[in-house]
């Protein structure tokens, strides 16, 4: 009788499991980094901020503007993974940077959320 409570808990922990987890999704936040440029309102192009980062993750046109949307996404988590019970935790930060331009293509206003997350070349 206690060899087989023994295997019934062998084999509870056998079944069980940990996962640490993080990832990103988006863009590179290049806004964040030291080297981007002031974006100077009235001077600024579409082109420039194109050329410093890239394709933008959505492009809104309304009546008489383009919105840039740039939005980088980290996610991390933990699970533990039980026979009987289960458990797991996930925190999503999100990153994002939207530029206005008028109908000419120059910056009109831009904003950065107040959420950042570090930049990091290596991406």
């Amino acid at each position: 009788m206690k060899k087989i409570k023994w295997l019934v808990l062998l084999a509870f922990f056998a079944l069980a499991g940990c996962a640490n987890y993080s990832g990103d999704n988006g863009v590179e936040n290049r806004w964040r980094s030291v080297d981007a440029p002031v974006w100077e309102v009235g001077k600024t192009s579409e082109q420039e901020v194109v050329d410093v980062l890239g394709p933008p993750s959505q492009l809104i046109n309304l009546q008489d503007q383009t919105a840039y949307y740039y939005l980088r996404e980290h996610r991390a988590g933990k699970a533990l993974v039980l026979l009987l019970y289960n458990w797991g935790y996930q925190k999503l930060t999100y990153d994002r940077a939207v530029f206005f331009f008028d109908a000419q293509g120059t910056l009109t206003k831009y904003s950065y959320s107040p959420e950042a997350l570090p930049y990091d070349e290596a991406d």
